[in-house]
């Protein structure tokens, strides 16, 4: 892949390339605290966990997840479709690269980041005998440090992953980092899961009788080949709640709706 394609990386950043560099032990402790709430007797006890936390999660189930995660959504793939030919995008967040193949397909350049080795590893094997396979690359980093030039990018996606995000000022962080990577003009869609759902109601009012401050946090299950099951984090975000974080963190709201229990959010960036 040519590098007038495709931005290169901030030196000073480590990453996983398709070569298989890896990152500094620093940047991905593997243990990291938590914080457990304290719950009355007979409750489920809801972990909030740190980044580091929720990666392993997703090392952990990463063989069984994957292939549930395949096709794009048709949500993304209208956005995709609205880019101008040979766009530069960046997929934050793109596990295993279900929407890489999409922007693929269609001829842009595409630079996939997330912080998953065994998904990334996935998602690389399994592009790698499509005929686009030239035009991705596959980088191991934080939603909130990419190793990535500024204004370097036509349009990013950032798909399910700022509700695995367990602070507020990590969702900012992550997307402070779309808009600075973004070129003048770029566009950002950006989707969360919204939290009045009726299979999430009853378990997010339980710990918010617990703990008032939880807000939309809770945990998902998510079941392993050999019935072992492991509780995957969320932050349910609230109506009215995503498109303060996106003017925050300097973009411009274009359109934002919801659908199939989604909120989604398009945004560019200006100057």
């Amino acid at each position: 892949m040519s590098t007038r394609a495709i931005p290169p990386l901030r030196s000073r950043r480590s990453r996983t390339s398709a070569r298989g560099s890896s990152p500094s032990s620093s940047a991905f402790p593997s243990t990291a605290e938590r914080r457990v709430y304290r719950l009355p007797h007979g409750a489920r006890p809801v972990a909030v966990p740190t980044k580091a936390r929720v990666r392993e999660t997703y090392e952990r189930i990463a063989a069984s997840f994957a292939p549930t995660r395949r096709e794009p959504w048709p949500e993304v793939v209208a956005f995709v479709d609205s880019l101008s030919s040979g766009s530069r995008v960046l997929d934050v967040g793109c596990g295993n690269g279900r929407h890489m193949t999409a922007l693929a397909e269609r001829g842009h350049a595409v630079i996939g980041v997330d912080f998953s080795r065994r998904l990334l590893s996935l998602g690389r094997e399994a592009a790698m005998a499509k005929n686009w396979a030239s035009r991705v690359e596959w980088i191991e980093a934080d939603a909130d440090a990419l190793p990535l030039r500024a204004d370097a990018f036509d349009a990013c996606i950032c798909i399910a992953v700022l509700h695995h995000l367990p602070r507020r000022e990590d969702r900012i962080a992550a997307l402070r980092e779309v808009r600075r990577v973004l070129a003048a003009g770029g566009r950002a869609f950006v989707s969360v899961w919204a939290l009045d759902q009726p299979r999430f109601r009853d378990a997010v009012e339980k710990r918010r009788s617990m703990e008032p401050s939880s807000g939309g946090d809770t945990t998902v299950p998510w079941t392993l080949p050999d019935g072992t099951t492991v509780e995957r984090f969320y932050h349910l975000f609230q109506e009215g709640e995503l498109e303060p974080l996106i003017i925050e963190s300097g973009l411009q709201v274009e359109t934002f709706f919801r659908r199939t229990g989604n909120y989604f959010c398009t945004a560019r960036k200006h100057g």
